[in-house]
């Protein structure tokens, strides 16, 4: 009999469908159908019978669902030629289907298919003229198609249903869609995204593409993304995982509509994707939706392309990248997979390098403060992977310098300087910190999704750990040496100039978009009705208890689901009112305690679980400790102690202070850093807390004696305890009082103000960069709590997601920007102002076009019933089905309280008046900012920008980068 009949005979015997056989199932998850005996996450793994892998992990904390729908392939198997594809893809899984976000399919689809065989002609032109003309056919049959779009109708439904994280990734071996939504909304759910795989189209395709390049221009100024891309070429020269995710510019500049549907038909297949859902649902009729939903998706058997071996390395190879942004070397070494039988033991040997806190390279280099900051960790995939370590130098440190203190931590490794207890101080961290990931939906299912893409049975995920327990002090020095030898690639980035590529802003016409247009099938699912969930609000006595003692407040919430604890003590204290307040909790992070030495302190902390944080700021500071709550005692115990008995090494300041110095020059290239400080100088003028802080000389003069002295002082001073753990208040009382009697008392800080300006103001410092990055603001009225719904639903209105104003006028309709983004800022005690913000990183050449606009935006806010109504019902959606989860309860709790509302949950009304809120009531709110004044700053290329199209926005004042910083 032939072979291809007998296998589909068997295959129909054996209930399955004939199109069973046609694909192959050797890749495809082992099912559980029921949870595995010691699963705390209670996984079932089911398959569809058109090969679909479905991941279930049950949760009731929250009345929500996170889902993530997985493909296997991502960027690694992109086309030699047409490098960025799966990622370009990836954002057009957006733009709708055949019945969603089209207004006329039949009539659209003429245009759409003239586009692609533009594209197509495109992709072989290499005439420049001849480019141009095509370019301009694509942009008028671009203008006719974008008459019958509609545009992010899947964002719309999904906003107005209550879906929060509605987002996509691709990496190098996969994409993800993602979302989080009411339990409510799983069968909605699962019809559009039906629709979304079986039915996709790719319209608004050029707008698009100038996203993307907008993202890849992000890239190009991000110092880490420059240093990661340089390495992984090197590290895997010759194979697909050793090309970037983003694509070549190149390649972005040649897209191609057809070579993307290859793309999509042969992997967006059941057979090679996963649904994966953690939350609140019941398996079995999550299962029964999932498959008559996607049960009909038709499988496909198709073969992956043959990749080329991963490059070995025989001796170092050494490169360097450019960039103005602070030093950084990187040692690589090429090691395995993630499903070698050495992982275990490779993943145990970096964290016995970095743990965080007792890792060879953290006592030894970070504790020592040998550098700036060094660190270690793997890179890995299906076919191979690295493992490395960094290091960023000190000021006036050389990068070989930093690199031989890393090998000569690895050196200690791979003499044996560890013990087979630090490997069970490790798994005690290491268990301790995944039962606190098991609290979180996202978490849940980012570990299942993990499990899919790196080919694993559920089994071998969940048993991960007790493979890690299995791991001895001889396996760890077995595959050091037989992985980290001298065959390795070390990348420096130096600073220095590098080439700046150039972009022209394309002469593309803008698409207009009407948010009263939408699909026929828009209609049918919006008008779909769910089962209401009763909103969940808190109560004192029930949700939450406050115990009042002599040094303050202690707000406690238990925890149902372990037996976690975490702790913090806040102090109404910061910067403002001590000056070197701070710099005494930085030397904090150096102390021992009492007898105990630095080293031996965090080792003790470590081999108990516990983590012991803190913080300090502007106003307020803090002492935080997490752990296993057996431990609780013990762990408070030495905390107090570390605080009050600080232990400092003789030189530890001074080398404090020498990073910090040396870390201050370079805060002075990092793009991030000097646009908050600008940011700052336009809101605060003479009060930006960069240039209030410690001046260098004022650093130079600090002591040890004064800063341990301020330490020891910390528990003079009244405070807030929050606390969630298994105790009762009462059970705290003694684990928490103090011997002192009385406590100082700090002084509320004072309100936030803002600069006002009679007129439009602009900022500008020059960058030699790819893009602007433009920040926007206007100083408002002081917080008004019986306001809140005008605040939260002029952001929601206009910021909120795909579907806001914003991103909708400057993404979508003009293709600006790939970040763009604009909210009412709401103060957070009684007396603070609020303010309008707003932010947008595109393109040099684009940026007066974008600044305008977003000005034009806030001071003329465009109307639209459909956009409010879809605004309103997100918020209520919100008060319905996003409760507070047991880890949020204190710290919403003390901000009602700052805000003068006292501890009764004030959303029950704020929901009521939410549920009347018309369009005219926020017109009318938004109508204050027609005739405001708008701050604009700008940090960018001042070669590359229209310099005159820049004082015609405001009055005009360029800023020098060390005007921004006290030094």
């Amino acid at each position: 009999m032939n072979k291809k009949i007998w296998a589909s005979l068997v295959f129909a015997l054996a209930g399955f469908p004939l199109w069973a056989a046609s694909f192959d199932v050797s890749r495809l998850p082992k099912t559980y159908e029921t949870p595995l005996a010691d699963d705390p996450m209670g996984v079932t793994v089911h398959r569809l019978e058109n090969g679909l892998t479905v991941y279930l992990s049950p949760n009731h904390q929250t009345p929500r669902v996170e889902a993530w729908i997985a493909v296997r392939g991502g960027s690694k198997l992109d086309p030699q030629d047409l490098t960025g594809m799966a990622h370009y893809l990836e954002h057009m899984l957006f733009k709708g289907t055949t019945r969603l976000g089209t207004l006329d399919f039949d009539k659209e689809k003429v245009h759409l298919d003239r586009i692609e065989a533009l594209y197509n002609e495109l992709f072989k032109t290499t005439d420049p003229k001849k480019r141009n003309n095509i370019y301009k056919e694509i942009d008028a049959e671009n203008i006719e198609a974008g008459k019958f779009a509609a545009p992010n109708e899947i964002d719309k439904l999904y906003t107005t249903w209550g879906f929060n994280g509605v987002n996509a990734f691709t990496s190098k071996e996969a994409i993800v869609y993602v979302c989080d939504f009411p339990k409510n909304r799983l069968e909605q759910w699962s019809q559009v995204e039906e629709d979304r795989f079986k039915n996709p189209i790719f319209r608004l395709f050029q707008s698009e593409i100038e996203a993307v390049y907008e993202e890849k221009n992000r890239s190009m100024d991000n110092a880490e993304r420059i240093l990661r891309d340089a390495l992984i070429s090197e590290l895997y020269k010759g194979h697909p995982l050793g090309l970037t995710t983003l694509g070549s510019m190149d390649h972005l500049k040649n897209p191609n509509v057809s070579r993307m549907k290859e793309y999509f038909d042969r992997y967006y297949v059941p057979n090679n994707m996963a649904v994966i859902l953690a939350g609140d649902f019941e398996p079995a009729e999550a299962l029964g939706i999932i498959r008559q939903r996607f049960g009909s998706w038709q499988p496909k058997n198709f073969s992956l392309p043959k990749l080329p071996q991963l490059p070995k390395f025989s001796d170092v190879k050494r490169l360097t990248v450019n960039y103005e942004a602070e030093e950084k070397v990187v040692i690589a070494w090429p090691a395995i997979s993630h499903n070698d039988p050495d992982w275990p033991a490779l993943r145990m040997l970096d964290m016995v390098m970095d743990n965080s806190e007792t890792g060879i390279i953290n006592l030894d280099i970070n504790q020592q403060q040998k550098v700036k900051a060094a660190g270690s960790g793997p890179d890995t995939y299906n076919e191979g992977g690295s493992w490395q370590m960094w290091a960023i130098p000190k000021k006036d440190q050389t990068l070989e310098q930093a690199e031989d203190l890393l090998m000569q931590s690895l050196a200690k490794l791979k003499s044996g300087a560890f013990t087979q207890e630090d490997l069970t101080a490790i798994l005690t961290n290491y268990e301790i910190s995944e039962k606190a990931r098991l609290e979180s939906n996202g978490a849940r299912v980012q570990m299942m999704a993990d499990s899919f893409i790196e080919e694993k049975s559920w089994e071998e995920s969940a048993q991960w750990v007790n493979r890690l327990r299995a791991v001895r002090k001889d396996d760890i020095l077995r595959v050091a040496g037989q992985y980290l030898g001298q065959g390795r690639v070390v990348i420096y980035r130096r600073k220095d100039k590098p080439e700046i590529p150039s972009m022209t802003k394309p002469g593309f016409t803008k698409i207009d978009i009407d948010p009263t247009k939408q699909s026929s099938f828009f209609g049918e699912l919006a008008a779909q009705k769910a089962a209401a969930i009763a909103p969940r609000w808190v109560k004192e006595g029930e949700d939450f208890r406050i115990e009042k003692f002599p040094w303050g407040k202690l707000y406690a919430v238990k925890n149902p689901m372990n037996d976690l604890f975490s702790i913090e003590f806040q102090f109404e204290r910061g910067w403002r009112q001590e000056r070197e307040l701070c710099q005494a909790f930085n030397l904090l992070e150096f102390a021992g305690a009492d007898e105990m030495d630095p080293q031996t302190f965090k080792r003790k902390l470590y081999s108990l679980g516990t983590s012991m944080g803190f913080y300090c700021g502007e106003y307020y500071s803090g002492v935080s400790l997490s752990g296993i709550e057996m431990n609780f005692d013990e762990s408070l115990a030495l905390m107090k102690l570390r605080l009050e008995k600080p232990r400092i090494e003789p030189d530890t300041l001074k080398k404090m202070v020498e990073v910090t110095l040396g870390r201050r020059k370079d805060e002075k290239l990092d793009p991030r850093s000097v646009h908050s400080a600008l940011g700052s100088l336009a809101m605060l003028g003479p009060k930006s807390p960069q240039i209030n802080r410690l001046s260098n000389q004022e650093l130079e003069a600090l002591t040890t004696d004064d800063l341990k002295s301020r330490l020891g002082r910390v528990f003079d001073y009244e405070r807030k305890i929050s606390y969630v753990g298994i105790r009762e208040p009462k059970a705290l009382a003694a684990a928490l009082a103090d011997s002192k009697t009385a406590f100082v008392k700090t002084a509320k800080r004072p309100p936030y103000e803002y600069l006002r300006t009679p007129k439009p103001k602009v900022y500008f410092v020059h960058r030699d960069m790819v893009q602007s990055q433009a920040g926007f603001f206007a100083a408002d009225e002081r917080v008004n709590p019986k306001k809140w719904i005008d605040y939260i639903t002029y952001s929601e209105y206009m910021g909120g997601g795909m579907s806001g104003v914003i991103f909708q006028e400057v993404r979508e309709s003009r293709s600006l920007a790939y970040a763009a983004s604009g909210s009412y800022s709401k103060g957070s005690i009684q007396g603070d102002e609020n303010m309008l913000y707003g932010y947008v990183g595109c393109q040099a050449d684009k940026t007066i076009e974008a600044a305008n606009l977003m000005v034009e935006l806030f001071q003329n806010m465009p109307a639209s019933v459909e956009r409010f109504n879809q605004a309103k019902q997100a918020i209520l959606e919100s008060y319905r089905t996003d409760p507070l989860t047991f880890r949020s309860i204190n710290g919403a709790v003390m901000s009602w309280e700052e805000l003068g509302l006292g501890t009764k949950d004030p959303r029950p009304s704020r929901m009521k008046k939410a549920m009347k809120f018309k369009l005219s009531d926020l017109e009318k709110f938004a109508a204050r900012f027609q005739k405001r004044p708008i701050t604009v700053y700008i940090l960018g290329n001042k070669n590359r920008v229209d310099w005159e199209g820049l004082k015609k926005i405001g009055d005009f004042e360029e800023k020098q980068i060390p005007e921004l910083f006290r030094d």
